[in-house]
């Protein structure tokens, strides 16, 4: 008998081994593929642009705003070759440009080295030499809005322009979102302090159950009791300082669900660009609404202080007259 069933159960272990392994595989794989997809980035190659731009009122007194743009693409030219114009700030490079798109960086400094490079396509050769170079001196608080324009010979330039001309050009322009900066002390913007205004001690900051889902954005990423959380912060800001004509609000996301602090960065800022929209929907008084991302740069306060680290923060100043 012993001799007989052996090899059978010999083979018997042999195929649980092999439907074991190949379950675990698929299992390993399906968890991989969605993995993946939860950490793919919002942009990139084939969606390249993000949203229209944006006027602000004012820029932190430290910070000099920049704001880089291709001209308008000229319909009368239908011959005319797209390509992009690859911008270098301070020697580093900054962002490839297609038609009709702009980006916005802040510096420090006194003076920023602009270049820029113009390729037809993805296939062309990098060209050592730039087309154009230009020093800005810049001082804080202050936008500087540069257009860069095609040249014939497949070339660009750099026009330093007012912002009334850069509005009516930037009207439908795109902000270029698929490639991240690798220029030294690129910083987000920030709005600059009004001086009249000064944080109330007892409703600086709110750290709110609106924690999201890893990996997400969107308002419905916050739990139904997260997002009456935030109604009751619309309530008290609301009922707490209806005698006041001067209230700032500004909302503050935090992220470290990747290892690429770039892509903390973009997560935090959409998820505090969320809360913000939230409150616009849901009628929260305010004279200013601001909002900003800070990747997982407090992930040590979050640690010591037992904070969740996808929670969005709001903190609420009052005008004195």
């Amino acid at each position: 008998m012993v001799s007989i069933f052996k090899p059978c159960s010999v083979r018997w272990h042999l195929a649980i081994f092999v439907f074991a392994t190949t379950t675990l595989c698929v299992h390993v794989n399906a968890q991989t593929d969605k993995d993946a997809a939860l950490s793919k980035p919002k942009y990139g190659v084939t969606k390249p642009l993000g949203e229209t731009y944006a006027a602000v009122k004012s820029v932190a007194d430290e910070q000099t705003r920049f704001v880089l743009y291709r001209a308008p693409i000229d319909t009368n030219k239908a011959a005319e070759k797209i390509g992009v114009v690859s911008v270098y700030l301070n020697d580093r490079y900054h962002t490839s440009l297609q038609k009709d798109a702009f980006t916005v960086v802040c510096l420090v400094g006194k003076k920023t080295e602009v270049r820029t490079r113009f390729l037809p396509d993805h296939t062309a050769d990098i060209r050592p030499e730039f087309d154009t170079q230009q020093t800005v001196n810049t001082k804080g608080g202050q936008s500087v809005y540069l257009r860069v324009a095609d040249l014939a010979d497949q070339k660009s330039r750099i026009d330093v322009v007012a912002a009334k001309v850069a509005a009516s050009e930037l009207a439908n322009a795109k902000q270029q979102m698929h490639t991240l900066s690798r220029v030294p002390g690129a910083q987000p913007c920030r709005e600059a302090e009004d001086a009249r205004i000064v944080f109330d001690p007892n409703v600086i900051t709110f750290g709110s159950d609106a924690i999201f889902e890893p990996k997400k954005t969107d308002i419905h990423a916050i739990s139904p009791q997260g997002r009456e959380e935030l109604k009751q912060i619309i309530q008290k800001i609301n009922v707490k300082y209806k005698t006041f004509t001067d209230i700032k609000v500004h909302v503050v996301g935090f992220a470290d669900d990747e290892r690429d602090e770039a892509l903390n960065l973009r997560i935090s800022q959409e998820r505090a660009k969320s809360v913000r929209a939230f409150f616009n929907s849901q009628g929260l008084r305010t004279t200013t609404l601001t909002y900003e991302g800070r990747g997982s740069s407090e992930k040590q306060k979050a640690q010591i202080f037992e904070l969740s680290p996808r929670r969005v923060e709001v903190e609420v100043a009052v005008g004195i007259d």
